[in-house]
């Protein structure tokens, strides 16, 4: 069963499994004598936390929800998940999202710190709501955080824009821009300067916000990591090709197998943007960040 399946199925299992505790035979004494409390989950967001993880921009549309020692699985949001608990009931909220920016294939992501807290006295048959926070764990590492807000880490065909993906206060309203001319076909963007990432083996994704202008012109990119070695070797990983919309989007993208394989290493990323002869267009990138654990 896919992961999104189980997603849109777990409401009603959970009904379920509530209604079996209620009928079941034996002498153990149901919680609140059967009749659940509901979690109501929605509208989650970032903390910015003074910048230390650049900006907060997000997209988080799933909730893993625990409850005390019971894992009560992955939701879409909005979603209200019934809870047989009684007394104060701990919860945890995981913020998931799309792995790759594929929506069948879902995750919890590793550098947001859950969302905890309790719920005191809780009686039978309430809706309690939940607007989770999230915080990017202290010991998150950024090989790469590139805002555009005055300059940028990439090479000439990259230029700075006063577009900009947050709009957040006291920051500059700028991004990133590859502008592809009438007679373009494709342009190869790499960054200047590599950065030397070791994981250990644990993960490591690149965040980014992206968008395109010309609602008239399919201006697809491919999105990769160069990794140089100690004796100069440089391997490619195009990882994803993404058809970007004239409206913002954010995305994670898994790159740990990749850089966990080249160890020590030091990566670039790049884009590889294509369009059609005959038309101008440009494609927008803010927020980029190269995180990982060590």
């Amino acid at each position: 069963m896919t992961k999104e399946l189980r997603i849109s199925i777990g409401s009603g299992l959970a009904c379920v499994a509530v209604l079996l505790l209620i009928f079941a035979p034996g002498c153990t004494k149901v919680p609140n004598g059967g009749v659940p409390i509901y979690l109501q989950v929605d509208s989650p967001s970032v903390a910015y936390d003074g910048g230390a993880f650049g900006s907060p921009g997000f997209r988080i549309p799933d909730a893993w929800v625990e409850s005390g020692a019971t894992d009560l699985g992955a939701y879409e949001m909005p979603i209200r998940v019934p809870i047989l608990a009684q007394g104060d009931v701990s919860i945890l909220i995981s913020a998931g999202i799309y792995d790759n920016g594929i929506i069948s294939s879902r995750a919890s992501y590793p550098f947001y710190r859950s969302d905890t807290f309790t719920i005191h006295n809780a009686v039978p048959g309430q809706v309690y709501t939940r607007h989770p926070v999230y915080h990017y764990f202290a010991n998150t590492q950024h090989g790469i955080l590139e805002n555009f807000n005055s300059s940028t880490s990439f090479d000439s065909h990259m230029s700075i824009s006063n577009e900009d993906a947050d709009s957040l206060p006291g920051l500059p309203l700028h991004s990133g821009q590859i502008v592809m001319g009438t007679n373009d076909t494709m342009t190869v963007c790499l960054q200047a300067n590599g950065t030397t990432v070791n994981t250990n083996g644990r993960e490591a994704y690149v965040e980014m916000n992206f968008k395109k202008s010309n609602t008239n012109e399919n201006m697809p990119f491919d999105v990769g990591l160069a990794a140089t070695d100690g004796t100069g070797t440089i391997s490619y990983y195009p990882l994803i090709t993404i058809f970007p919309q004239t409206s913002w989007k954010k995305t994670y993208l898994n790159f740990s197998s990749f850089i966990g394989n080249n160890a020590g290493s030091s990566f670039k990323i790049y884009y590889v943007v294509y369009k059609n002869p005959g038309i101008t267009g440009t494609v927008y990138f803010d927020n980029v960040k190269l995180l990982y654990f060590n």
